[in-house]
């Protein structure tokens, strides 16, 4: 009897367990940041579904290049269609209460907007705008990732955030753990009032497991695949952004899965041999992580 993975229930314990960690290493005032929680959180999917029809394949440069900030994931199925997140990742702050790196711009980044003659004030424009010109058919959906802790509680907007009733379809209400990994759009951080709304609540953001959860949303997905269930969920964390930043359209991605995937990604599952040029594709893209998460066997419909 083939046993699948339940991506939902996987997703939500993860973020607990991102919760716990944060928590306890706040408590004993240890550093934790973003890529040794990232790093986890695949060796962590990997070990629970191993044999169990989810595969994961990761690599991280061992030098920074450009901001060198983001990681590419690409969700795919056994027809090898995929999507794919470029993502940013924060951490909160539990002495301030914010995530305070969020509008951050460093001299790296100055260069990588001369490189590109486009604009990049901070992380969230190169975010926005660090697509592939040579396949503009296959730019990653672009978002952020937070991950929280037990100060998060004491946040006012935390209340106001479980009132969404869309919130407890999936069976019962998230409780404060399931909060240890959330997401936003990046449009959702560009419309913030840069500099300045940097703490959760102030911007649009949901639980991480809502990405692949279909309980959490009104419609579902007919195709009940990983890169389906992803698409959707992507899809509709867009939605939640506000009326008055630019069309999703015109930003060149799409949230349907394709069988058109990146160049990394075939780099990654060569395996060692491929490591020289996966960095140069890295560095191309100023990526500092890649990582394909794979649904190795069919589901049914």
């Amino acid at each position: 009897m083939r046993v699948l993975p339940n991506y939902c229930r996987s997703f939500r314990e993860l973020a607990r367990q991102v919760w716990h960690d944060m928590s306890e290493a706040e408590g004993f005032k240890l550093p934790r940041n973003e890529d040794t929680t990232t790093e986890e959180l695949l060796l962590s999917l990997a070990r629970k579904h191993k044999g169990r029809g989810l595969d994961i394949k990761a690599y991280t440069k061992k030098e920074e290049s450009g901001n060198g900030a983001d990681w590419a994931f690409w969700f795919t199925d056994s027809t090898w269609k995929g999507i794919g997140a470029r993502i940013q990742a924060k951490r909160l702050f539990a002495d301030e209460g914010r995530y305070k790196s969020l509008f951050h711009q460093s001299g790296k980044q100055k260069k990588v907007s001369e490189a590109t003659g486009q604009l990049t004030p901070n992380q969230c424009e190169t975010l926005l705008s660090y697509g592939d010109p040579s396949d503009p058919l296959n730019n990653l959906i672009p978002v952020y990732v937070f991950y929280n802790s037990d100060e998060l509680k004491q946040n006012t907007a935390f209340s106001a955030h479980t009132q969404i009733a869309w919130w407890s379809l999936c069976g019962h209400p998230f409780t404060s753990p399931d909060w240890g990994i959330s997401t936003a759009s990046a449009l959702a951080i560009k419309n913030a009032n840069w500099g300045k709304n940097d703490r959760p609540g102030d911007f649009p953001m949901i639980p991480w497991h809502c990405l692949v959860c279909a309980c959490c949303w009104d419609d579902r997905p007919a195709d009940p695949s990983l890169p389906s269930l992803v698409g959707h969920g992507l899809r509709q964390l867009y939605g939640d952004s506000e009326d008055d930043v630019p069309a999703i359209a015109d930003l060149g991605f799409s949230f349907e899965p394709t069988d058109n995937a990146p160049k990394w990604v075939g780099l990654l599952r060569e395996g060692r041999e491929s490591e020289e040029s996966l960095d140069e594709e890295m560095d191309r893209l100023n990526l500092k992580g890649v990582a394909i998460i794979e649904e190795t066997e069919a589901r049914d419909g």
